[in-house]
């Protein structure tokens, strides 16, 4: 029988707060016995699910608390830097991957240079490596903007075939500034332009990552990609899309269909659209919109499924982990809640 091998991408809320939390001395002895039922409720989501390897979003920041958390999931390490090498993260939610101690020996993470090297190879600017230009609505000169929190990309090898898989958290960069509901049409405006704005940001670092796959194209025939993480707009995606004509973030990973075999597709592309969802948020632009969200994705290049690699994502290998969550879930505390995302996860087998 083919070795199959799961692949799962979780964002994890807040993450880093529930590991400080539990260090914390003003903390009473019921709210930390609710931490860590909580933190135990993690735990157990992932044994059952039993990732190979496991994509964490909003995961703790530095490799103290990775390493924290991983202490409390035996078999699992983390794969970290060697030493020097920056993981270009800001902020208190970090890209981790945690891996299978048998896959763990054989993985490591893509120093952030050669992507640097690689972006700017593929840009037909040549723009910097660390960062590029963005140019804002109706304007000609232009800004500057880089990653907030930098893709991490995982390679393995696994059947001879080197597979990477790129971590992404995009900033979805929540608009604070005016009211898009006020009736007064400049304080609209400054809501307006400052979600245009952000969403020409996210656009970008999209972009960049699509340059890093560009690249990989122009080295080899078939490269095994895989893309996974909390790749979210912000709200009123919709909205945006339709009264302003600016498109959403998935459509700029996945790529141009015109060049198909760069093409990302998607693991739930044939998974039920009413199970489709990784999170349940109300949304404040668009009020009438289904609640239920898929937030997180996981994609893959053309070469695991046109049958060109030893490797191979099969029909119906995607699904979002609803019942292993759910289940956990109803034996928790009442309002006590695991996370605010669900995992999903993709099953990659041996051709």
């Amino acid at each position: 029988m083919a070795q199959e091998y799961k692949f799962t991408a979780w964002n994890i809320e807040w993450l880093d707060d529930l590991i400080r939390d539990l260090d914390s001395p003003d903390k009473t002895p019921s709210q930390l016995q609710r931490l860590r039922q909580r933190l135990e409720g993690i735990y157990q989501v992932i044994k059952q699910i039993s990732p190979d390897v496991l994509c964490i979003t909003e995961g703790p920041k530095g490799e103290a608390g990775i390493d924290r958390f991983v202490a409390g999931l035996p078999g699992y390490t983390a794969i970290k830097r060697s030493t020097g090498d920056s993981y270009h993260l800001q902020g208190r939610q970090w890209i981790w991957f945690i891996a299978k101690e048998a896959i763990a020996s054989g993985a490591s993470l893509l120093p952030i240079r050669v992507w640097q090297e690689y972006t700017k190879m593929a840009s037909p600017a040549g723009e910097h490596a660390d960062r590029w230009p963005v140019y804002w609505w109706g304007k000609i000169t232009s800004d500057f903007h880089s990653h907030y929190r930098h893709p991490q990309v995982l390679v393995l090898t696994i059947n001879g075939v080197r597979l990477e898989l790129i971590g992404g958290h995009f900033k979805s960069k929540l608009t604070r500034e005016g009211n898009f509901f006020s009736e007064d049409p400049e304080v609209r405006l400054k809501y307006i332009e400052a979600t245009l704005v952000n969403r020409v940001k996210l656009a970008t670092e999209a972009q960049n990552l699509r340059y890093y796959i560009d690249q990989r194209f122009r080295q080899e025939p078939s490269p095994a990609i895989m893309v996974m993480g909390d790749l979210n707009d912000g709200p009123g995606k919709e909205v945006f899309e339709r009264q302003f004509l600016f498109f959403d973030l998935l459509n700029n990973v996945q790529g141009d269909v015109f060049e198909a075999a760069k093409f990302l597709n998607h693991a739930l592309f044939d998974y039920p659209d009413n199970l489709r969802w990784t999170a349940s948020f109300k949304d404040k632009i668009d009020p009438t919109r289904d609640p239920h969200i898929l937030l997180d994705h996981i994609m893959f290049s053309q070469p695991l499924v046109n049958g060109s690699l030893p490797l191979r994502v099969k029909a119906h290998a995607g699904k979002v982990e609803h019942e292993v969550y759910d289940r956990t879930s109803a034996l928790m505390d009442r309002n006590l809640r695991i996370s605010d995302h669900k995992p999903l996860s993709c099953i990659v087998s041996e051709a």
